[in-house]
């Protein structure tokens, strides 16, 4: 599955660049963000884990376009030897019943359908005497030989009888056609978001509508990735080079979606688009393109090809089919005009099982779910302004000061890549252009204004962080908390912090020795004429410190 998801990624990526190639229409292609792709690339490769095990299994499968691929080398037109063989095998039990005047009835009834170009009316004559309700124009020629059989009494309709299987090959070789075109039958989420192709094409508009990818016209375009992430859809289109990958997404000339559950026997086809737009009724394209879809899930479910299709709106059976919860495509299938199909295979006429469709797009900027247009409420465009770096829309919008000094407006990634923020003005500033000063950066105008280097370490700092000091050769400096502390003390006698080499030690009040420096050492201390140290000047008597002065009047005594 890992696999298959980074093959999604790469597909997408590819056919986003595909479709904006020929278009002047880019502004919410540039809105597409790697949180959108890789959501729907994981969602779309389990959603449609179900379909991908059964197409897989054809030999027409492609594995990097995640599409069968029906071309003329798969198709063929009829073999009317082998019409002729199916049907003399089917009719063989009542052959041997009849006299020689029915059994020649029953060879004209064979030429009806072996040899659709001789005696049509002889043959034609033959089924009405056989089967007088059999016939009725452009009613398809299985169906017709089907009715034979009913009338008959040979028909047996039972699950897997022999009649089924015999008839179902006819069917398929009666209603054979050799295609000169290629089908792409696919569940690749590449191709659910480029189903409509780009608005505003330089090539002219063609095969565009309102899932067309660039434009934020209709509400309806977030079906695209509602129908790529629900299990049952799959989409059919040809292209106008099917050789050249870049028309798979750019220049679809036909698309059709299905929706099917694999061994459920429902199929449901809705309205065929091609380049004059959304096609009303039925159309022989959308009968081509349900033949071809029908025979290729029998052939991989392993059962006769054997349908009965009816339109969807009021069909016999009562089947409704409904949108999974949170899709905002358009419902194609509801509106009776558009034609829509439901098929049920002749094996699953009593077991079938109805199924949703499409479930919640994804907004194209965030990922997140949305019932309508591409963008998700925050991420809405009309919210949002133009970041002046990238050209991206961003509803958080942050003015800065580039290297040129000029005001401009970036998007958050373009702030967190190239820009920072000075703590003392509040303004951002490019990033080569910041000094990184305490934990914090600074630009260059507040970096001469508010910050300074220590005389001691040499390092900047901010000022409000530094004190006023005098370094060892008594110049007044400034120095840095952690300066302060190692090389500097505050004089006890006028309060100034002076470098560590320029205090002296003396004797304060109470004769207590206290820091004070050599200034106010010299100014208001004097040393003892005995001892040598320092006193307060009031403290010495006949220049003595009182301790020397009491041991001189002993001494006398």
């Amino acid at each position: 599955m890992k696999n298959i998801i980074k093959l999604n990624v790469g597909n997408i990526w590819a056919s986003i660049e595909d479709y904006r190639r020929h278009t002047f229409a880019t502004n919410v292609l540039a809105d597409i963000t790697d949180t959108f792709v890789d959501r729907l690339a994981e969602d779309s490769a389990y959603a449609k884990k179900d379909l991908r095990d059964l197409f897989s299994r054809s030999d027409a499968w492609n594995h990097n376009l995640q599409a069968i691929i029906i071309n003329g080398t798969k198709t063929h037109n009829p073999d009317f030897k082998l019409v002729q063989n199916l049907a003399n095998k089917i009719l063989a039990p009542v052959k041997l019943d009849y006299d020689l005047e029915k059994r020649t009835l029953l060879d004209r009834a064979v030429h009806f359908f072996s040899r659709p170009d001789e005696d049509i009316e002889e043959n034609l004559a033959a089924i009405m005497e056989l089967a007088p309700y059999a016939y009725a124009p452009k009613k398809k020629p299985s169906r017709i030989f089907k009715a034979l059989c009913d009338a008959l009494g040979i028909a047996d309709n039972s699950k897997g009888s022999d009649f089924q299987k015999l008839f179902a090959q006819f069917a398929d070789e009666i209603n054979a056609k050799k295609i000169d075109f290629k089908l792409f039958v696919s569940i690749n989420p590449a191709h659910f978001l480029t189903m409509s192709n780009p608005k505003n094409d330089r090539r002219d508009d063609m095969l565009t509508s309102c899932h067309s990818l660039n434009s934020t016209a209709y509400e309806y375009n977030c079906g695209c990735s509602g129908y790529a992430r629900d299990n049952v859809t799959f989409i059919v289109f040809t292209a106008a080079d099917p050789d050249d990958p870049e028309t798979l997404n750019n220049r679809k000339i036909t698309r059709q979606l299905f929706m099917y559950k694999p061994y459920n026997g429902l199929l449901l086809q809705i309205r065929l688009y091609n380049t004059k737009g959304g096609t009303k009724g039925e159309q022989e394209e959308s009968a081509l393109y349900r033949d071809l879809v029908q025979r290729e899930i029998s052939l991989l479910e392993g059962v006769p090809n054997l349908w009965k299709t009816d339109n969807y709106i009021g069909n016999k059976h009562h089947i409704y089919i409904d949108s999974g919860r949170g899709f905002g495509g358009y419902e194609d299938w509801k509106i009776e005009e558009f034609g829509a199909k439901i098929s049920i295979h002749e094996n699953h006429l009593d077991d079938y099982q109805t199924f949703d469709i499409g479930t919640y797009g994804l907004c194209i900027c965030c990922g997140d779910e949305i019932s309508a247009n591409l963008y998700c409420e925050a991420c809405d465009p009309e919210e949002r302004e133009t970041c002046d770096e990238c050209g991206c829309r961003t509803d958080n919008i942050t003015g800065v000061l580039n290297e040129y000094g000029e005001r401009i407006y970036v998007c958050p990634d373009c702030l967190a890549e190239g820009y920072s923020y000075c703590c003392h003005c509040d303004e951002y500033y490019s990033a080569n252009q910041m000094t990184f000063v305490d934990n914090a950066y600074v630009c260059q105008n507040c970096l001469e204004e508010h910050c300074a280097e220590c005389a001691e370490c040499g390092e900047i700092h901010h000022r409000h962080d530094m004190y006023d000091a005098y370094d060892r050769y008594s110049n007044k400096v400034l120095v840095c908390d952690g300066c302060r502390y190692d090389s500097y003390e505050w004089c006890q006698h006028c309060g100034e912090l002076y470098h560590e080499e320029n205090m002296r030690t003396v004797h304060g009040w109470n004769n207590y020795e206290v820091r004070v420096c050599e200034e106010c050492r010299d100014r208001h201390y004097q040393a003892c004429d005995h001892c040598g140290e320092f006193f307060r000047n009031e403290a010495l008597t006949n220049g003595y410190c009182p301790d020397c002065h009491c041991h001189e009047e002993d001494d006398n005594q």
